[in-house]
């Protein structure tokens, strides 16, 4: 009876070593599998292929030679075919150039009223401190003849004792 029960309990060991040991294996092979995918992951988007349809292939390889525009040799057509289904004229990108002068003309506009006003906060705030140090010197001016009528007084009762 008691080797009948020794041979239940390592059974039961056993069966529970072997599904440990298969969980540990499930576990390692999942974690292969995501570490393998995020690392493809990381390398195909390294390349940076298929990111923006709009940029024209071999736009981000190589020196741009003899190009006579913002597109490559051989784009150009397309570029132009493209714009005239968008109906955008070049007159109105003449007209949004402009508007681009505009802004840098307004933004250092804003910018040298932004200096001005640093200028002018600068100055106030000189002016208060200078004020703020005559507001003292009248004070202890004012102290200093206040403790010299106080002592004077003391001398006169002194003398008239």
């Amino acid at each position: 009876m008691v080797k009948i029960k020794a041979l239940v309990n390592i059974k039961l060991k056993d069966r529970k070593e072997q599904t440990m040991n298969k969980k540990l294996i499930k576990a390692l092979f999942i974690s292969c599998l995501a570490l393998i995918f995020a690392v493809s992951l990381a390398f195909a988007q390294e390349k940076g292929k298929g990111h923006n349809k709009n940029i024209p292939p071999g736009w981000d390889e190589g020196e741009k030679k003899g190009w006579q525009s913002d597109v490559p040799p051989g784009q150009e057509e397309k570029d132009e075919k493209l714009k005239k289904k968008t109906n955008k004229p070049e007159k109105k990108q003449g007209k949004k150039s402009k508007s681009k002068i505009e802004q840098e003309v307004g933004e250092n506009e804003a910018e040298a009223q932004g200096e001005k006003v640093k200028q002018e906060v600068e100055e106030e705030s000189e002016m208060k401190v200078k004020e703020e140090e005559e507001l003292k010197k009248e004070e202890r001016e004012a102290q200093s003849k206040t403790k010299k009528e106080k002592s004077k007084a003391i001398s006169e009762k002194k003398k008239s004792e």
